[in-house]
């Protein structure tokens, strides 16, 4: 019954209120006649009805007022439930993203660990999901500059000298008789066997004339870098290897270069200093993430005969030569050497071409030398097509070859003087 009341109109309500009261009130009239045998005058008629009607008008108010309390409660409900049902909605809906997102992870995972050139037993997706925040951690610390090393301040100085002025040259040599350890290595190279030299270099100066003065800037710049790695936190990267590799490739370099044609062929301090900095990204990588340098590391003395970029990729997924790129960038390098080092594993990519032939001459070395130092296996194969980039004969190979092992052999006892 209240149901079907809710669904009336007030005015409905109001003229129902009405007929019941009138039917109620001439009821109670008509029994009020029975028992007074009917002796009823006008004004009592007239009186019952105008009753009758006050009760109707009030009868019908209150039920108004009664009903419109009730569609209201009724209305605050069904909110409540839809509000309800919107809140379910919204937290099955954030519910489902995390799951879709969750089943996206596993998925990168799973993808990660079946990409070629991956371990073939998968790891736990916990495992794989942590790997992945840690290279995004590792890409997010190369854009934070501040936690890069800073260059060395005589490096800085060295670089910021114009060698075409009497008085840039001056203020070099001057550098490095300020630096006792610069300068005695710079004088041991000039009395190295790779000189030839008839009598014994004791001067910075002495050194220059023969060196060359821009030679001699590169190798006080490099060196001043290199001395850098000292302060690289302890573990499996050994400051001492990356020192033999990193001169050896250099003097190999030097050994290459003799058998390119001129106009080809860079000039000495930029080979030198290429050479000493193209593997820098070991640094940068025990900089940043010292465990993941360990583990590194310790893959590549555990897997001798593996590319060193495909362990790279699995380990880090962001390799030595873009992290050695970023270092070089943040020190305001020369655009050919940050080329030398982003590209020297990869030198046949569209970006290798600001620093070649310098980028080819490393890649080259180290396909020419075996592991010495810093484990860093590369495939030896070398095509013509190779030599030829650089301006060499194939028919000069074997000579090549026997040039380059000569002065690594040189670089070995000139290397071993600076640990």
């Amino acid at each position: 019954m209240i149901d079907r009341l809710k669904k009336l109109s007030s005015a409905h309500i109001w003229l129902l209120s009405i007929v019941i009261s009138v039917v109620m009130t001439e009821c109670i009239v008509g029994g009020m006649g029975w028992l007074l045998k009917w002796e009823v005058t006008y004004d009592y008629l007239l009186k019952g009805l105008v009753a009758s009607l006050f009760v109707a008008g009030l009868a019908g108010g209150f039920l108004i007022l009664f009903l419109a309390r009730q569609r209201k409660i009724e209305a605050g409900h069904r909110l409540d439930v839809a509000a309800s049902e919107v809140r379910e909605d919204a937290a099955t809906a954030e519910v489902a993203a995390a799951c879709a997102a969750a089943q996206e992870d596993t998925e990168k995972a799973y993808r990660h660990v079946a990409a070629p050139h991956h371990i073939a037993e998968r790891k736990p997706v916990e495992e794989q999901i942590s790997h992945s925040k840690k290279q995004a951690d590792l890409r997010l610390a190369i854009k934070n500059l501040e936690v890069l090393p800073a260059m060395p301040v005589i490096a800085q100085k060295l670089l910021a000298l114009n060698l075409n002025t009497e008085e840039g040259q001056r203020m070099l040599l001057v550098l490095i008789e300020q630096d006792p350890q610069i300068s005695a290595k710079i004088i041991g190279l000039a009395n190295s066997a790779m000189f030839g030299v008839s009598r014994h270099v004791s001067t910075v100066r002495h050194a220059a004339l023969l060196l060359g003065i821009k030679r001699v800037q590169s190798i006080a710049t490099g060196i001043a870098i290199i001395s850098l790695m000292t302060k690289a936190p302890a573990g499996e990267f050994k400051v001492q290897d990356l020192w033999l590799h990193s001169f050896r490739i250099a003097f190999a370099m030097q050994g290459i270069a003799r058998f390119m044609p001129d106009q080809m062929r860079p000039s000495n301090d930029q080979i030198f200093l290429a050479g000493m900095l193209h593997d820098i990204g070991y640094l940068v990588l025990a900089y940043l993430d010292p465990k993941l340098s360990d583990k590194l590391h310790n893959h590549l003395a555990a897997q001798l005969e593996r590319p060193v970029m495909e362990i790279e990729r699995e380990i880090l997924d962001i390799c030595h030569d873009e992290l050695g790129a970023e270092l070089a960038r943040h020190w305001n390098l020369p655009e050919a050497i940050i080329a030398v080092l982003r590209y020297h594993h990869s030198p046949d990519a569209a970006g290798a071409a600001a620093g070649q032939p310098l980028v080819r001459m490393v890649n080259i070395a180290e396909k020419l030398l075996l592991s010495l130092g810093i484990v860093e296996y590369v495939a030896p194969d070398i095509s013509d097509a190779e030599w030829e980039a650089l301006g060499i004969n194939p028919s000069d190979i074997e000579a090549v070859k026997k040039q380059v092992d000569e002065q690594a052999e040189q670089a070995i006892q000139f290397a071993n003087s600076f640990t």
